[in-house]
């Protein structure tokens, strides 16, 4: 998050306003609801992103799409963490983000890495969203630990933007 952050504040000041790509730096809370496998978890964190956007309002031109990376942190119910990085894209207010994310363990749980898709729609100032996490590996630890398994959640985001043009 550290070089998101470095990269939004390396952007220039000033930005044409004929269309072409501008730099967006987005950072705010994100709130999620989860369904693993037989469980369900809750957690609380921080979303940023770095997008580079086409926005072209002239009538007749109907251009307005982004795409860049995100970061994602989240403590998950109370007991372990959840991070996550990876790209991501939209048009209009339809996006997609994939990535990988990676749950740390517990005395329940090991570790585990995960691939990670989640379509949202997005307004300035935050997004709904649905995520998908897929496990690189279902076979448990030597003591017997199974990995998180399989997640289908939802995910609320409130974002602070922050652009040449703002």
């Amino acid at each position: 998050m550290n070089a998101l952050t470095l990269a939004a504040m390396a952007v220039a000041a000033t930005a044409p306003d004929d269309g072409s790509p501008q730099p967006w730096f987005t950072v705010g809370p994100l709130l999620s609801l989860s369904r693993l496998q037989e469980d369900t978890a809750w957690g609380v964190g921080l979303e940023s992103t770095l997008n580079v956007a086409m926005h072209n309002n002239r009538m007749g031109s109907f251009k307005s799409g982004a795409v860049g990376v995100f970061g994602q942190a989240q403590w998950m119910d109370g007991d372990h963490a959840r991070m996550c990085g990876g790209i991501q894209g939209n048009y209009l207010i339809m996006g997609l983000e994939t990535g990988v994310a990676h749950e740390t363990g517990t005395a329940a749980h090991k570790a585990t890495t995960s691939l990670h898709l989640a379509p949202f729609l997005s307004f300035v100032y935050g997004s709904v969203g649905v995520r998908f996490s897929f496990p690189f590996d279902n076979r448990r630890d030597l003591s017997g630990r199974l990995p998180y398994g399989r997640e289908i959640g939802l995910t609320l985001t409130l974002k602070k933007p922050f652009s040449p043009l703002l």
